[in-house]
């Protein structure tokens, strides 16, 4: 049976610096900056929700493919 892993993917989400009353999310690999989308959004439930959607995309990608070799 094959080794289940985690995937190596987390979302972050935070006030945008550039405009105040705004969030800014992005997917992080491994704690490194992965995706950072020019977007901002009205509120954090809003950018959490975009950032978990391209999350599942990424995850589903990295289930085909497959962890990668350290």
């Amino acid at each position: 049976m094959a080794e289940r892993t985690t995937h190596p993917y987390s979302i972050d989400v935070r006030p945008c610096w550039r405009v105040p009353n705004r969030y800014v999310c992005s997917i992080l690999e491994k704690g490194t900056p992965r995706r950072h989308g020019p977007q901002s959004y009205a509120t954090f439930d809003e950018a959490r929700r975009a950032a978990q959607e391209r999350l599942r995309q990424l995850v589903f990608e990295w289930q085909l493919m497959g962890p990668k070799a350290p």
